[in-house]
């Protein structure tokens, strides 16, 4: 942004969305002389786009989450959630919820599909909004900045899948595990219940998402049908858990990561605990889209064993 615009941007946000604007104040990024990081994230971009989520996280989404003192305030730090919905809008309202509820406001860099970094304009708005795209360097780096970052260890095939195989988690990639051990990184386990129902899939049109160059073109009851309209997703309950940190680091030394088996083994024990944490937010919910519910449920998890 011009330095108009990102002026402009404080004052609406100071405006609108007092309390968020306070704590906006408080973030800090490792500017590199520009106004933004090196990887793009722009604070006035995250004022934005934070400002205009509010709505989404408080009236559409009605967010609950639980176990936000699981994850540290400062420091690196991997998010190992589920994925599902069709687009990102979980992972939207996970990096709004953290930075609303920890003591310190961190922004989650989240680690898109390779192919967002080729769409026009959109690329440029996930990099000032500081989300990243999966290589591994880029992730490394932001690890060893210290920055929160969210892998989503299920990648491409677990926001895609069909209405029936709704919170059947896909198994787990290795590379967050192995990241872990190499740089000695806490992995937060976290489950989303709600995102599933957001946008019933049906099918891949996988011609037309080839000559798009995405990796689904989803076709829903709603979209394409309803053209634009039917993009916007159905006003699901949102419960977000976070669970206690797996310290993988103090029992494996970074050797490990050339023992696939291992690895693969330490990728399961963090999938497990996450599907554990869907089948108690299931079980706690009052139906799926909440609006008879109460206070938040609290998910009763069952005795954990390593």
């Amino acid at each position: 942004m011009r330095t108009k615009s990102r002026y402009r941007v404080r004052r609406l946000l100071k405006v609108l969305a007092p309390e968020e604007h306070r704590r906006l104040q408080k973030l800090r990024i490792q500017d590199t002389g520009f106004g933004y990081d090196s990887f793009g994230l722009e604070p006035e971009s995250v004022m934005l786009a934070y400002g205009l989520g509010q709505f989404f996280y408080k009236y559409w989404f009605r967010v609950d989450s639980e176990g936000v003192e699981h994850v540290p305030d400062a420091g690196p730090v991997i998010l190992a959630p589920n994925h599902s919905g069709g687009p990102p809008i979980d992972g939207f309202m996970i990096a709004i919820d953290l930075f609303k509820k920890l003591r310190t406001p961190r922004v989650m860099r989240s680690v898109l599909y390779n192919s967002a970094g080729y769409i026009p304009f959109v690329n440029t708005f996930f990099d000032r909004c500081g989300q990243v795209t999966g290589a591994r360097r880029n992730i490394e780096e932001l690890l060893k900045q210290g920055e929160l970052v969210a892998a989503f260890p299920e990648g491409a095939r677990g926001p895609w899948k069909g209405f029936r195989d709704r919170y059947k988690v896909r198994p787990f990639n290795v590379g967050f595990v192995e990241l872990s051990l190499r740089l000695r990184v806490p992995i937060v386990p976290t489950a989303v219940i709600g995102a599933e129902e957001q946008y019933p899939f049906m099918t891949n049109a996988k011609l037309l998402a080839r000559a798009l160059g995405l990796p689904f073109f989803p076709v829903t009851p709603f979209f394409p049908l309803l053209g634009p309209l039917g993009m916007l997703p159905l006003p699901t309950k949102y419960h977000i858990y976070y669970d206690e940190a797996f310290h993988f680091y103090r029992e494996h030394p970074p050797e490990t990561v050339h023992d696939p088996r291992k690895v693969r083994e330490l990728a399961g024990r963090v999938q497990e605990r996450v599907e554990r944490l869907i089948q108690a937010g299931l079980a706690s919910r009052k139906g799926v889209f909440g609006f008879l519910e109460g206070p938040a449920p609290r998910a009763s998890m069952p005795p954990y064993s390593p």
